[in-house]
């Protein structure tokens, strides 16, 4: 991306008011702005403009779009409590929204009224709303309560409560249904019946409400190596997933092996230096099926920007290759792939100036998809090759989702099915053959769905992976109702049982009308392993792989996971490339549920934004919102980002990570090879007496002191040294009874050519 000018600040003399952004990938979109520094008009590559004003303190009144105008009111509406200085309402020609907070400045209610009702195949007039959400904090901001959504018809509606232990861990969910709208108080159904975590603040196991409990086993790195989960069914105990990962030195993982009652999972996967998956091969064999058996093997080569060069398919018994998936591209947009098979342009995609797939071809099959954008590049309709309209999509000012219409199979015969999403926690389905309305109530833990109930309380329990992905889904006895296993980046691989439970892989939505996987922000290609749309963050700006807008989690399925359509995400594991523990073995970092200090990470890790102008950051303050969080299409959720169950856009009391009101010292450390330490001997050893690892008797022949402690798997010892007149407190890591220093991320000696005072820098972490 070349940026021609710097964004604008306040200053003296008024900034110019012209700004012009050139992306290599697709796209030329120009700015203005007023002598303020507000964004006033964009327009971007297709032509489209949009406008913005103000009001006299520089709050965004109105976004005039093609679609229709965006209206922001402030400090005051009709039943909006405590609203001076904030949002109280956002309307446009899909829906309005109106907030109403606390005392503190939180929402405590969302009153959504979907318009979209009445377009393309009208719905019930009920169905519009109103939609109330309400929300309920403790003291310390965490999400108490949530009141769902009513049922329009049946006015059923349901009750969600977070329970927290006491170290502000979240411990429980319980839920109630009741069929008046009205709720005597009590949350008296148990979606998760409890929580325990370890000394580092890990999950260790957790309890469903159906009695089936997942435990989870860490490896001395912090990263979870075994997930087990298990209970009584119908009697008997029974195993529903007990998985065990391993992996290279990379902390990419390269085995994945599942033993349960029902079936056997095996996946093999390879990695390049960067980290992108080059090879995986699978199977799943059900052992008291032997009619049942599924194999693959894939392969992946890439370009240095992170596009696919080639997909090949290869016989999974011999390793033979069957077919070679040659991609095109023209500005990162893959525009032609060819099959060995099948014969050139086996798939063919054009797309607009903006970047946006809008016409896929699959010579092989035969199947046209032609798709319909907005001005917001969001799809709103996707055809067939008769133009037959295969699916319908409208939205909200931020992208999120709030009606599905869309040609779907019931009982083997199409019918039209039509589903809104009042807000991410409740969603309701109407088929129009059976005139039937039906409600889902979503129950989120950590940003991940886990249960969803119906309006009579019939429950679903969603069994994920290490990425999220659904695979096994329960019922209330524990019965198993779908299981689902994927190949690596999103193609179903095994689907058996009922298809129709919402969450699949990464716990998205699958839109089965056009085979797309909607990621919030945006549309998910599974088959061709690309997002349909640009992305419009830059995801790491100083990484080689970040500048690719269309890839998915820079070539990484296995171990990385993208929530918003925005921006891969890791598997939360304590140790990384370039951020590693020391070898002591401390996964303290590891879930984000513990005060990691104020490590602000580089600005090669910090995401791009090239949507939300300055201004626009500057106006989701004052109004309340988050603009960190407020990205297209995202909705936030409870505990979003760690086990402790924090409440939307608050801390939970636990951490003060972000909530630094002045200078102090860090709590961690950095040693010159990344190793992450206490910043305190006492906590150092603390933790090293807590993780059960020896200590050893100190040496009368040598002038040393401190505590040494003896860690058996790196076969290395680590010596907290308090500190005195001559010497600063701190750690210095050995080869076990050997006078040789020790690599704190590896284990191994260092190079034997090594200067005596960078072997000493390296092995030494001093406390400030």
């Amino acid at each position: 991306m070349q940026i021609v000018a710097e964004s604008p600040v306040r200053e003296a003399e008024p900034p110019p008011n012209y700004y012009l952004l050139t992306t290599r990938n697709c796209c030329v979109s120009s700015y203005n702005y007023n002598t303020f520094g507000d964004l006033t008009s964009t327009t971007n590559a297709k032509g489209v403009t949009t406008t913005l004003t103000y009001d006299g303190v520089g709050r965004i009144l109105t976004k005039n779009i093609p679609e229709g105008n965006i209206q922001y009111t402030y400090d005051s509406f009709s039943g909006s409590e405590n609203s001076v200085g904030r949002l109280v309402r956002i309307e446009d020609s899909n829906q309005n929204k109106t907030f109403s907070y606390d005392k503190l400045g939180r929402v405590k209610k969302e009153t959504r009224v979907i318009l979209a009702t009445t377009e393309g195949n009208p719905l019930p007039s009920e169905t519009a709303g109103p939609y109330i959400t309400e929300t309920r904090y403790d003291l310390l901001g965490r999400v108490t309560r949530i009141d769902y959504p009513e049922h329009p018809i049946s006015h059923g509606r349901m009750r969600a409560c977070y329970n927290y232990g006491t170290a502000g861990y979240i411990s429980g969910i319980s839920v109630q249904v009741n069929t008046n709208g009205i709720f005597p108080g009590f949350c008296n159904k148990d979606i998760v019946e409890n929580i325990t975590y370890n000394e580092f603040g890990q999950t260790s196991s957790l309890t469903l409400g159906n009695g089936i409990t997942t435990s989870y086993g860490y490896d001395v790195k912090g990263r979870m190596v075994r997930l087990n989960s298990s209970g009584d069914v119908n009697g008997s105990n029974k195993v529903l997933q007990d998985v065990l990962y391993a992996f290279n030195p990379n902390n990419n993982i390269t085995n994945v092996v599942n033993h349960s009652t029902d079936f056997n999972t095996q996946f093999v996967y390879d990695y390049d230096g960067l980290g992108r998956l080059t090879s995986a091969n699978g199977s799943y064999i059900e052992p008291f099926n032997s009619n049942f058996t599924q194999r693959f093997q894939q392969s992946f080569v890439y370009a240095k920007n992170g596009n696919l060069s080639s997909k090949r398919f290869h016989d999974p018994l011999s390793g033979s290759v069957q077919d070679v998936w040659s991609y095109q591209y023209t500005n990162h947009q893959v525009t032609n792939i060819d099959s060995s098979k099948s014969g050139i342009d086996a798939l063919v995609m054009q797309y607009d100036a903006n970047g946006n797939l809008t016409r896929q071809r699959d010579n092989v099959k035969d199947l046209t998809k032609r798709i319909s954008i907005d001005s917001q590049d969001r799809i709103t309709q996707i055809q067939d090759g008769n133009n037959a309209i295969l699916g319908s999509y409208w939205y909200d000012e931020s992208g999120f989702r709030i009606r599905k219409s869309s040609l779907e199979p019931k009982n083997n015969v199409f019918s039209n099915v039509e589903i809104l999403y009042p807000s991410k926690f409740f969603g309701l389905e109407f088929i129009e053959s059976e005139n039937v309305i039906s409600s889902v109530n979503n129950v989120y833990l950590n940003g991940v769905r886990i249960a969803a109930l119906n309006e009579a309380g019939a429950l679903a329990y969603y069994l994920t992976d290490q990425v999220d992905s659904v695979s096994t889904v329960l019922d209330d006895e524990g019965n198993t109702l779908s299981l689902m296993q994927y190949l690596p980046y999103g193609d179903t691989f095994v689907q058996r049982g009922d298809l129709n439970f919402s969450p699949k892989f990464n716990s998205q939505e699958l839109d089965r009308e056009s085979g797309f996987y909607f990621f919030n922000a945006r549309f998910y290609d599974p088959g061709i392993a690309r997002f349909t749309s640009a992305d419009t963050i830059i995801d790491g700006e100083l990484d080689t792989q970040g500048w690719n807008r269309f890839s998915y989690v820079k070539g990484n399925p296995i171990g990385a996971k993208d929530p918003t359509g925005h921006l891969g995400q890791m598997i939360p594991i304590a140790v990384r490339v370039g951020q590693s523990i020391a070898a002591a073995g401390m996964a303290l970092c590891s879930s984000g549920t513990i005060n990691c200090g104020d490590m602000i990470p580089s600005k090669a890790d910090k995401p791009r934004d090239t949507s939300v102008s300055p201004n626009d950051a500057k106006q989701m303050e004052k109004a309340g919102l988050d603009p960190l969080n407020a990205k297209k299409g995202s909705q936030k959720s409870i505990g979003d980002g760690g086990k402790n169950g924090s409440d939307v856009g608050e801390k939970s009391g636990v951490s003060n990570k972000g909530n630094n009101t002045g200078n102090r010292k860090a709590d961690f450390i950095v040693s010159p090879d990344g190793a992450i330490m206490h910043n305190s001997p006492g906590k150092v050893k603390d933790s090293l007496s807590k993780a059960g690892f020896p200590t050893k008797e100190r040496d009368p022949n040598k002038k040393e002191g401190g505590t040494i402690f003896n860690i058996p798997e790196k076969k290395m010892d680590v010596r907290i040294m308090d500190g005195g007149p001559n010497h600063p407190p701190r750690v210095v890591t050995t080869r076990e009874n050997k006078n040789m220093s020790v690599n704190p991320n590896t284990g191994e000696n260092f190079r034997g050519n090594m200067k005596a005072s960078e072997q000493k820098s390296r092995n030494h972490m001093y406390f400030q």
